[in-house]
């Protein structure tokens, strides 16, 4: 294979430019750090791999961020919180959200890449990273892509690996892949939806089906009679003979029996889809020696359930945090996977509501979660009628988006009485 050596060299150089890599560039940049970022797409955030985008804090994703977005372009819709539906379609309660949005995915993503831009981080649109580069010792001295039908290498001390659920750069390291799976989605954009059971304003509804165990069901409102109708999966549970359109027919189909919304006359404007990972367990071992993970590519390190946590939220706070410990470990002339890992623990124990910090009470709170996933219709129906608003709370919990407070409590104590 001919290469080309690429014209400049870096301190850190990036894998991939989604929110979690564009975070970690903007931070590496603005703490001194000359940062590459490596991006295989054409164009930033297109096309999109998410079926509906949904923030529920967007004041604290600017705070992640580091800069306030400009919401006219990014913001599609305001959400008033989230609940669940159950088998029969009722509810008993909602948690709110104080900034909740139904956002543009694409407009969101370049406003991170245009903040690591503006941050002084290079970037590299049309990029495919190949490989890391080593010298004779063994120790990161580069990476290898291609661009334009040219290989190349660049020069770099750090990698910062955002490469999303596959997490190619990370098998060229020590670090240990821990097992996980694959969540596929599916969701459209539907415009012309009539409501026919409206709500004290717009939810996120979260959907409890007996004929779909094990899918991850929602709508989420986009504008005035607009809607994003999701499935979610890990494609071992599609029955025989179903494909995820037809898992996602199903989802229509109950919607309307429910008597909740009317699709007769709808349209459908876009169709979505996404991945994510399914992992056993969190991990707080994030580093190799000159090498960190960030977002999806490090597991979801603010995982709390099986489907993982808000990935623009947990991609942008973990690349933050992996930005500024590269830029300060070359400052400080360590870039072991000891100090890495050191640095980067410290920061995420720092933040609140972390299951790195507090894996008892996450796994308890998944425990109570799954309880009620895998009740039969009847317990469904009783009991989000009776305290949908804890489980409501419990969901944002296990999304990395809310304290505990004391939805478990309630949880617990319903139980107890009703089993």
């Amino acid at each position: 294979m001919s290469m080309e050596k690429y014209s400049k060299s870096y301190d850190v150089v990036v894998i991939g430019c989604g929110p979690g890599g564009a975070a970690a560039g903007k931070f590496a940049a603005e703490n001194g750090a000359r940062t590459l970022i490596l991006e295989k797409k054409r164009e930033v955030g297109l096309p999109v791999y998410d079926s509906t985008a949904v923030i529920y804090g967007l004041y604290e994703l600017e705070e992640f961020a580091g800069f306030k977005f400009n919401r006219n372009k990014v913001n599609e819709y305001h959400v008033n919180g989230n609940c669940f539906i159950s088998p029969d379609g009722s509810y008993g309660g909602y948690q709110k959200w104080s900034d909740g949005y139904g956002i543009r995915r694409p407009e969101f993503e370049k406003a991170m890449a245009v903040a690591a831009g503006n941050a002084g981080a290079h970037i590299l649109m049309d990029a495919k990273f190949l490989s890391i580069e080593r010298d004779k010792a063994g120790q990161i001295s580069g990476v290898i892509f291609k661009k334009g039908g040219i290989t190349y290498s660049v020069d770099c001390k750090i990698v910062i690996a955002g490469d999303g659920v596959y997490a190619r750069a990370v098998k060229q390291t020590n670090h240990e892949v821990f097992e996980s799976e694959i969540a596929v989605s599916l969701g459209y954009d539907m415009v012309n939806v009539k409501k026919t059971k409206p709500m004290e304003g717009e939810f996120y509804e979260l959907y409890l089906i007996p004929e779909l165990p094990g899918y991850f069901c929602w709508t989420s409102p986009k504008g005035d009679n607009r809607y994003g109708v999701a499935v979610m999966c890990n494609p071992k549970r599609i029955q025989k003979g179903y494909t995820l359109r037809t898992v996602h027919d199903r989802f229509v189909k109950h919607l309307e029996e429910l008597g909740r919304y009317d699709f007769s006359d709808a349209a459908v404007v876009s169709m979505m889809s996404g991945t994510s990972l399914s992992v056993k367990e969190a991990t707080d071992d994030l580093t190799d020696d000159a090498f960190l993970l960030v977002g999806d590519a490090a597991w979801r390190p603010m995982m709390g359930s099986d489907w993982g946590t808000p990935g623009m939220p947990t991609a942008v706070r973990s690349g933050r945090f992996a930005g500024e410990v590269a830029a300060q470990a070359l400052k400080d002339g360590d870039l072991s996977k000891e100090y890495l890992h050191k640095n980067l623990k410290a920061k995420y124990d720092a933040t609140y509501n972390d299951p790195i910090a507090d894996r008892r009470a996450i796994n308890e709170a998944r425990q109570w979660y799954f309880k009620l996933m895998n009740a039969t219709p009847e317990m469904q129906n009783k009991c989000i009628a009776a305290i949908g608003d804890a489980y409501s709370s419990l969901h944002l919990y296990l999304r990395g988006a809310l304290p505990m407070a004391d939805c478990v409590d309630k949880i617990s104590a319903w139980w107890a009485k009703n089993e």
